[in-house]
């Protein structure tokens, strides 16, 4: 009978994570993901802040940490488990206006991420976006405002790089997208990037 409660319990975090607001750490004028750790979690945006588990960690699957001025992404699975109760179930992740300019390896620990803003930063190279391949559940994807958006055939590369996605920039990737030929370079940039 015991298991049986534990396992309902279980399950109801589950629910309440999945459908509880986002953990909130946006505008805290931080450099450094590590930063971001000392500051006192307040109400979101959304107005209220995510429940908490038995183990007084928060239960959401959504972390918005923009409109800082990060760098990178270093730290971040240690911020994941220093608040929330499941960070490998971390879908939506907001690094928006920041001034992130390369991906570290530490995004790809988060497998069921399916949605990752990066609008708004400094991310120049192809290459760096290509790192995004390695994360399976990744649906909507945003990255205007970016020095790479001014790659030729941007949209393109990217699709043709993130196959996975099925949005890009808040606009629906389209099959006459997906059946375009491949952007001159692309290749080289695959090659590159092995």
């Amino acid at each position: 009978m015991a298991k049986k409660l534990s396992s309902d319990y279980r399950r109801e975090e589950s629910e309440v994570m999945h459908a509880g607001p986002p953990l909130d750490l946006s505008f805290k004028n931080a450099n450094t993901i590590d930063e971001l750790v000392k500051h006192t979690v307040q109400s979101s945006r959304v107005g209220r802040l995510p429940s908490k588990s038995t183990n007084h960690l928060y239960l959401t699957s959504s972390l918005w940490l923009s409109n800082n001025s990060l760098k990178s992404v270093q730290q971040l699975w240690d911020l994941a488990k220093t608040f929330l109760e499941s960070p490998i179930d971390l879908r939506w992740l907001d690094l928006a206006y920041n001034r992130i300019r390369d991906l570290d390896d530490e995004l790809l620990q988060f497998k069921n991420l399916t949605i990752l803003y990066l609008h708004g930063n400094d991310i120049s190279d192809m290459r760096i976006v290509s790192k995004l391949k390695m994360l399976p559940n990744l649906r909507t994807l945003t990255l205007h405002g970016n020095p790479v958006e001014q790659t030729k055939s941007y949209r393109r590369y990217v699709i043709a790089l993130l196959p996975q996605i099925s949005n890009l920039d808040f606009s629906p990737v389209i099959e006459a997208e997906r059946k375009r030929a491949l952007p001159t370079g692309f290749h080289k940039i695959m090659q590159s990037d092995s």
